[in-house]
């Protein structure tokens, strides 16, 4: 597979990470935890499979980066 950069690219291109597949409530989680799902992510993308493995995770991975932007966040 490619390097990080790459996978950031790939991030960046918004027709691999819009509409998200599923509708989720992370109202509950706090910077700590999403933090700590995106570093999970961050780990696994070198281990993807396919280019739709790692489409998919990358999506997951935009998902909670908006997430993390959400300015209602608590520390």
């Amino acid at each position: 597979m490619g390097s990080l950069e790459q996978y950031r690219d790939m991030i960046k291109d918004k027709s691999r990470t819009r509409n998200f597949p599923f509708n989720l409530d992370l109202s509950n989680l706090d910077t700590g935890s999403i933090t700590n799902i995106l570093n999970d992510i961050e780990q696994h993308l070198p281990l993807m499979e396919s280019e739709g493995d790692l489409c998919q995770l990358l999506k997951v991975k935009a998902f909670f980066e908006d997430e993390l932007k959400v300015s209602h966040r608590l520390h």
